[in-house]
Protein backbone atom coordinates (compact mmCIF):
# COMPACT_ATOMS: atom_id res chain seq x y z
CA UNK A 1 0.00 0.00 0.00
CA UNK A 2 2.73 2.35 0.44
CA UNK A 3 4.38 1.30 -2.51
CA UNK A 4 1.22 2.57 -4.59
CA UNK A 5 0.87 5.77 -2.01
CA UNK A 6 4.64 6.73 -3.25
CA UNK A 7 3.62 6.07 -6.92
CA UNK A 8 0.65 7.70 -6.86
CA UNK A 9 2.98 10.97 -4.77
CA UNK A 10 5.17 10.42 -8.21
CA UNK A 11 2.69 10.93 -10.84
CA UNK A 12 0.69 13.50 -8.80
CA UNK A 13 3.81 15.48 -8.81
CA UNK A 14 4.72 14.97 -12.68
CA UNK A 15 1.67 16.37 -13.20
CA UNK A 16 1.85 19.35 -10.82
CA UNK A 17 5.41 20.37 -12.47
CA UNK A 18 3.58 20.27 -16.13
CA UNK A 19 0.94 23.23 -14.82
CA UNK A 20 1.87 27.07 -13.91
CA UNK A 21 1.66 26.66 -10.14
CA UNK A 22 -0.53 28.24 -8.47
CA UNK A 23 -3.48 26.33 -10.92
CA UNK A 24 -6.05 26.79 -8.49
CA UNK A 25 -7.02 28.66 -5.22
CA UNK A 26 -4.97 27.32 -2.32
CA UNK A 27 -6.19 25.83 0.83
CA UNK A 28 -4.02 26.36 4.17
CA UNK A 29 -5.52 24.36 7.42
CA UNK A 30 -5.11 26.45 10.52
CA UNK A 31 -4.66 23.44 13.38
CA UNK A 32 -6.05 25.43 15.80
CA UNK A 33 -9.47 27.74 16.85
CA UNK A 34 -9.90 31.34 15.28
CA UNK A 35 -7.85 34.13 17.30
CA UNK A 36 -5.19 32.45 18.74
CA UNK A 37 -1.45 33.37 17.89
CA UNK A 38 -1.33 30.80 15.01
CA UNK A 39 -4.89 32.30 13.61
CA UNK A 40 -3.43 35.44 13.84
CA UNK A 41 -0.09 34.71 12.04
CA UNK A 42 -2.06 32.93 9.39
CA UNK A 43 -4.49 35.55 8.50
CA UNK A 44 -1.45 38.37 8.48
CA UNK A 45 0.64 36.54 5.96
CA UNK A 46 -1.89 34.78 3.70
CA UNK A 47 -2.89 38.25 2.13
CA UNK A 48 0.76 39.01 0.43
CA UNK A 49 2.00 35.42 -0.20
CA UNK A 50 -1.55 35.36 -2.04
CA UNK A 51 -0.51 38.65 -3.76
CA UNK A 52 2.83 37.24 -4.82
CA UNK A 53 0.92 33.76 -6.33
CA UNK A 54 -1.73 35.34 -8.05
CA UNK A 55 -4.61 32.91 -6.92
CA UNK A 56 -7.00 33.28 -3.76
CA UNK A 57 -5.51 31.75 -0.83
CA UNK A 58 -7.97 30.39 1.69
CA UNK A 59 -7.62 30.08 5.10
CA UNK A 60 -9.65 26.94 6.76
CA UNK A 61 -9.37 26.33 10.96
CA UNK A 62 -9.51 22.84 12.00
CA UNK A 63 -8.91 22.98 15.56
CA UNK A 64 -9.22 19.60 16.90
CA UNK A 65 -6.82 16.81 19.18
CA UNK A 66 -3.86 18.88 18.74
CA UNK A 67 -3.90 20.05 15.68
CA UNK A 68 -4.06 16.51 14.73
CA UNK A 69 -7.28 16.88 12.38
CA UNK A 70 -5.70 19.67 10.07
CA UNK A 71 -2.20 17.75 10.04
CA UNK A 72 -4.05 14.61 8.99
CA UNK A 73 -6.13 15.98 6.36
CA UNK A 74 -3.41 17.37 4.91
CA UNK A 75 -1.24 15.16 4.67
CA UNK A 76 -3.62 13.00 2.60
CA UNK A 77 -4.41 16.18 0.16
CA UNK A 78 -2.56 15.79 -2.97
CA UNK A 79 0.89 16.61 -3.02
CA UNK A 80 0.67 19.86 -5.61
CA UNK A 81 0.98 22.87 -3.53
CA UNK A 82 -2.41 23.48 -3.34
CA UNK A 83 -2.74 22.28 0.56
CA UNK A 84 -1.00 23.22 3.00
CA UNK A 85 -1.16 23.47 6.76
CA UNK A 86 -0.03 25.78 9.01
CA UNK A 87 0.81 24.37 12.84
CA UNK A 88 3.53 24.80 15.02
CA UNK A 89 5.62 22.54 17.29
CA UNK A 90 2.43 20.62 18.29
CA UNK A 91 3.56 18.13 15.05
CA UNK A 92 6.49 17.40 17.04
CA UNK A 93 4.11 15.95 20.10
CA UNK A 94 1.83 14.53 17.81
CA UNK A 95 4.62 11.85 17.15
CA UNK A 96 6.27 11.51 20.10
CA UNK A 97 2.77 11.27 22.38
CA UNK A 98 0.07 9.92 20.33
CA UNK A 99 0.88 6.22 19.33
CA UNK A 100 -2.22 5.30 17.39
CA UNK A 101 -1.23 8.10 14.65
CA UNK A 102 -2.44 7.44 11.00
CA UNK A 103 0.43 9.40 9.50
CA UNK A 104 4.21 9.98 10.31
CA UNK A 105 4.83 14.00 10.67
CA UNK A 106 8.04 13.95 10.46
CA UNK A 107 7.97 11.79 7.21
CA UNK A 108 4.58 12.91 5.83
CA UNK A 109 4.89 16.91 6.35
CA UNK A 110 7.73 18.86 4.26
CA UNK A 111 8.85 22.07 6.30
CA UNK A 112 8.33 24.33 4.05
CA UNK A 113 8.82 27.81 5.80
CA UNK A 114 9.39 29.26 9.32
CA UNK A 115 6.83 32.00 10.04
CA UNK A 116 6.86 32.83 13.49
CA UNK A 117 9.14 32.11 16.69
CA UNK A 118 7.20 32.43 20.09
CA UNK A 119 9.55 33.22 22.70
CA UNK A 120 7.50 31.76 26.34
CA UNK A 121 8.13 33.27 29.77
CA UNK A 122 7.09 31.58 32.89
CA UNK A 123 4.64 33.84 35.09
CA UNK A 124 3.36 33.83 38.12
CA UNK A 125 0.25 35.09 40.27
CA UNK A 126 1.38 38.06 42.54
CA UNK A 127 0.77 35.89 45.84
CA UNK A 128 3.53 33.84 44.99
CA UNK A 129 6.52 34.68 47.18
CA UNK A 130 9.35 35.04 44.48
CA UNK A 131 10.63 37.70 42.85
CA UNK A 132 13.53 35.70 41.08
CA UNK A 133 13.35 31.76 39.34
CA UNK A 134 15.98 30.85 42.23
CA UNK A 135 13.33 32.40 44.79
CA UNK A 136 10.84 30.83 42.86
CA UNK A 137 12.55 27.24 43.10
CA UNK A 138 13.40 27.50 46.54
CA UNK A 139 9.43 28.17 47.43
CA UNK A 140 8.51 25.01 44.98
CA UNK A 141 11.02 22.60 46.71
CA UNK A 142 9.82 23.99 49.90
CA UNK A 143 6.14 23.27 49.08
CA UNK A 144 6.39 20.22 47.00
CA UNK A 145 2.47 19.01 45.24
CA UNK A 146 1.34 22.38 46.68
CA UNK A 147 1.45 24.65 43.16
CA UNK A 148 -0.49 24.51 40.71
CA UNK A 149 0.19 25.24 36.76
CA UNK A 150 -1.86 25.73 34.26
CA UNK A 151 -2.35 24.36 30.48
CA UNK A 152 -4.03 24.14 27.84
CA UNK A 153 -4.17 20.49 28.12
CA UNK A 154 -2.22 17.01 28.49
CA UNK A 155 0.50 16.72 25.81
CA UNK A 156 -0.01 20.87 25.03
CA UNK A 157 3.47 22.40 24.61
CA UNK A 158 3.34 24.31 27.33
CA UNK A 159 2.55 21.45 29.39
CA UNK A 160 5.88 19.93 28.10
CA UNK A 161 7.54 22.90 28.81
CA UNK A 162 6.50 23.36 32.62
CA UNK A 163 7.45 19.36 32.85
CA UNK A 164 10.18 19.79 31.28
CA UNK A 165 11.17 22.51 34.17
CA UNK A 166 10.47 20.74 36.40
CA UNK A 167 12.64 18.29 35.56
CA UNK A 168 15.58 20.70 35.20
CA UNK A 169 14.74 22.05 38.03
CA UNK A 170 13.83 19.68 40.48
CA UNK A 171 10.49 20.44 41.73
CA UNK A 172 7.02 18.98 41.99
CA UNK A 173 4.18 21.10 40.61
CA UNK A 174 0.87 20.04 39.87
CA UNK A 175 -1.13 20.22 36.71
CA UNK A 176 -4.37 21.61 36.07
CA UNK A 177 -5.54 20.84 32.43
CA UNK A 178 -7.83 23.12 30.41
CA UNK A 179 -9.78 23.00 27.33
CA UNK A 180 -7.69 26.57 26.01
CA UNK A 181 -5.17 29.35 26.67
CA UNK A 182 -7.51 31.83 27.65
CA UNK A 183 -9.23 30.16 31.32
CA UNK A 184 -5.78 29.55 31.95
CA UNK A 185 -4.97 33.31 31.91
CA UNK A 186 -7.84 33.96 34.05
CA UNK A 187 -7.24 31.67 36.93
CA UNK A 188 -3.77 32.83 37.17
CA UNK A 189 -4.97 36.55 37.02
CA UNK A 190 -7.30 35.43 39.84
CA UNK A 191 -4.82 33.65 41.83
CA UNK A 192 -6.80 29.92 41.10
CA UNK A 193 -3.57 28.11 39.95
CA UNK A 194 -0.14 30.00 40.85
CA UNK A 195 1.86 29.59 37.49
CA UNK A 196 1.92 28.88 33.86
CA UNK A 197 4.24 29.63 31.02
CA UNK A 198 2.83 31.62 27.92
CA UNK A 199 4.86 34.35 25.08
CA UNK A 200 4.96 37.87 27.06
CA UNK A 201 1.89 39.43 24.79
CA UNK A 202 0.48 42.54 25.54
CA UNK A 203 -1.87 40.91 27.37
CA UNK A 204 0.27 39.25 29.70
CA UNK A 205 2.46 42.47 30.39
CA UNK A 206 -0.41 44.70 30.91
CA UNK A 207 -1.00 42.36 33.78
CA UNK A 208 2.27 42.66 34.83
CA UNK A 209 1.78 46.56 34.73
CA UNK A 210 -1.26 46.22 37.28
CA UNK A 211 0.97 44.06 39.58
CA UNK A 212 -1.60 41.26 39.33
CA UNK A 213 1.46 38.83 37.39
CA UNK A 214 5.43 38.25 37.54
CA UNK A 215 7.55 37.18 34.90
CA UNK A 216 10.50 35.20 35.92
CA UNK A 217 12.39 34.23 33.26
CA UNK A 218 12.12 33.69 29.50
CA UNK A 219 13.05 30.58 27.21
CA UNK A 220 14.76 33.39 24.33
CA UNK A 221 18.41 33.21 23.36
CA UNK A 222 18.46 37.15 24.63
CA UNK A 223 16.38 39.06 26.67
CA UNK A 224 12.74 39.97 25.19
CA UNK A 225 12.03 43.74 24.36
CA UNK A 226 8.65 42.97 26.08
CA UNK A 227 10.26 41.61 29.17
CA UNK A 228 13.83 43.81 29.08
CA UNK A 229 14.07 42.96 33.00
CA UNK A 230 13.53 39.42 33.09
CA UNK A 231 16.38 37.17 32.27
CA UNK A 232 16.56 34.30 30.10
CA UNK A 233 16.68 30.90 31.58
CA UNK A 234 19.99 30.62 31.02
CA UNK A 235 20.68 33.89 32.73
CA UNK A 236 18.64 32.20 35.28
CA UNK A 237 20.97 29.55 35.92
CA UNK A 238 18.77 26.96 33.85
CA UNK A 239 20.66 25.78 31.16
CA UNK A 240 19.27 24.12 27.49
CA UNK A 241 15.88 24.82 28.26
CA UNK A 242 14.79 25.31 24.75
CA UNK A 243 11.10 25.47 25.01
CA UNK A 244 10.11 27.85 23.13
CA UNK A 245 7.54 27.60 20.59
CA UNK A 246 7.25 28.29 16.88
CA UNK A 247 4.57 28.32 13.78
CA UNK A 248 4.83 27.08 10.67
CA UNK A 249 4.13 26.39 7.04
CA UNK A 250 4.09 22.98 5.79
CA UNK A 251 3.01 20.72 2.79
CA UNK A 252 2.12 17.12 2.35
CA UNK A 253 5.16 14.82 1.59
CA UNK A 254 5.61 14.64 -2.53
CA UNK A 255 5.26 18.13 -3.03
CA UNK A 256 7.78 19.05 -6.07
CA UNK A 257 10.98 20.69 -4.70
CA UNK A 258 10.32 23.95 -6.86
CA UNK A 259 6.81 24.30 -5.27
CA UNK A 260 8.53 24.40 -1.98
CA UNK A 261 10.94 26.49 -2.43
CA UNK A 262 8.60 29.39 -4.29
CA UNK A 263 6.42 28.98 -0.78
CA UNK A 264 9.49 29.40 0.80
CA UNK A 265 11.04 32.11 -1.28
CA UNK A 266 7.09 33.91 -0.60
CA UNK A 267 6.80 33.45 2.70
CA UNK A 268 10.26 34.69 3.93
CA UNK A 269 9.33 38.21 1.79
CA UNK A 270 6.14 37.95 3.47
CA UNK A 271 7.39 37.70 7.02
CA UNK A 272 10.05 39.67 6.85
CA UNK A 273 7.52 42.28 5.83
CA UNK A 274 6.49 46.12 7.85
CA UNK A 275 2.96 44.63 7.73
CA UNK A 276 4.50 41.35 9.60
CA UNK A 277 6.26 43.30 11.88
CA UNK A 278 3.71 45.04 13.83
CA UNK A 279 2.01 41.65 14.37
CA UNK A 280 5.09 40.17 15.66
CA UNK A 281 5.21 43.31 18.03
CA UNK A 282 1.91 42.77 19.32
CA UNK A 283 2.19 38.83 19.88
CA UNK A 284 5.70 39.07 21.40
CA UNK A 285 6.82 36.72 18.24
CA UNK A 286 10.29 36.79 16.45
CA UNK A 287 10.38 36.45 12.76
CA UNK A 288 12.44 33.31 11.83
CA UNK A 289 13.19 33.00 8.04
CA UNK A 290 15.01 29.98 7.10
CA UNK A 291 15.84 28.24 4.11
CA UNK A 292 13.91 24.92 3.55
CA UNK A 293 16.90 22.84 3.88
CA UNK A 294 17.40 24.97 7.31
CA UNK A 295 13.67 24.33 8.67
CA UNK A 296 14.71 20.62 8.03
CA UNK A 297 17.31 20.73 9.96
CA UNK A 298 15.60 22.65 12.40
CA UNK A 299 12.54 20.21 12.19
CA UNK A 300 14.64 17.61 12.88
CA UNK A 301 16.54 18.95 15.63
CA UNK A 302 13.11 19.44 17.72
CA UNK A 303 12.34 15.70 17.40
CA UNK A 304 15.69 14.76 18.87
CA UNK A 305 15.16 17.45 21.60
CA UNK A 306 11.96 16.40 22.65
CA UNK A 307 11.84 12.79 21.87
CA UNK A 308 14.73 12.88 24.65
CA UNK A 309 12.29 14.68 27.02
CA UNK A 310 9.31 13.11 26.65
CA UNK A 311 10.91 9.62 26.84
CA UNK A 312 12.19 10.49 30.69
CA UNK A 313 8.60 12.00 31.26
CA UNK A 314 6.95 8.97 30.26
CA UNK A 315 3.62 11.02 28.85
CA UNK A 316 1.95 8.73 26.29
CA UNK A 317 -1.76 9.93 24.82
CA UNK A 318 -4.43 7.57 22.62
Amino acid sequence: MRCLTAFAAVVISSVALAQPYPSKPVRVLVAFAPGGGIDIIARSVAPQIQAALGQPIVVENRPSAGGIVAAEATVRAAPDGHSLLISGNDTIFQKLLYKKLSYDPQRDLIPVAMLARAPIALFVHESVPAKSMQEFIGHAKANPGKLNYGSAGIGHPFHLAMELLQQRTGTNLVHVPYKGMAPVIQDLVAGRIQAMVYPATSQMTGYMKEGKLRALAAAAPQRLAALPEVPTFDEAGIADFNAAGWIALFAPAGTPREIVERLNREAVRAVGSPEMAQVYTKLSMLPGPMSPDEFARFYNREFEYWGNVTRTLSIVLD
